[in-house]
Order: C-alpha cells, then sequence, then structure tokens
C-alpha cells in the first residue's frame, strides 16, 4: 500500500541529515512539493507501518534535532493521521 508522510519541522539542526535518514529507510522525498514530503510502499500491516513511520522519525529527530516537529500521514485508504513530537516524552503523540 502507498505510503504518503508531509513534516512540519521548525529549526531543524541538519535539515540534509535529517531528510537522508528518511531516505536511507525507504522513504522518497517528493522534490515537487513544499516542504519534507515524502513517500513509499509498504507491504506490511498498517499498524507495523505506522510504528515503522514513528521509530523512523524519532530517529531522524535524534540525529537532527528541531524545536518543533509535527506530521500527519496517509497509509494506503486509511484517513490521514496527525501527531506532534513531545519533547517532554521523547515521542510523537497522535494528534486528534
Amino acid at each position: 500500500m502507498d505510503v504518503l508522510v508531509a513534516i512540519d519541522a521548525e529549526n531543524l539542526k541538519d535539515e540534509a541529515a535529517f531528510v537522508r535518514h528518511l531516505v536511507e529507510e525507504g522513504f522518497e522525498e517528493i522534490p515537487e512539493e513544499e516542504g519534507l514530503v515524502f513517500t513509499g510502499v509498504s507491504s506490511t500491516p498498517v499498524m507495523h507501518t505506522r510504528a515503522y513511520i514513528l521509530e523512523v522519525l524519532t530517529k531522524a529527530l535524534e540525529r537532527s534535532p528541531a524545536s518543533l516537529c509535527n506530521f500527519v500521514c496517509q497509509i494506503g485508504e486509511n484517513p490521514f493521521e496527525s501527531y506532534r513530537f513531545s519533547h517532554e516524552k521523547g515521542m510523537f503523540i497522535e494528534v486528534e
């Protein structure tokens, strides 16, 4: 299934390292889109794909911290999901 991830990150320490990590983990940047927008393909169940996205983005932030990081993703035909990074908890939290 197709995966779309759009990231809103402010004050990334090293945007190139952040993007490089996502690309190394199998995401493809969509250069014609404004901002950080990536696509990919997954053959795993939605829950596993969601967990993978969260893990990859958390590790990308470890390599290049940001003052703020939110993202939305769409996995297959499922509705968009929104997340924000909590510096207090060190993880992404779903925004409802």
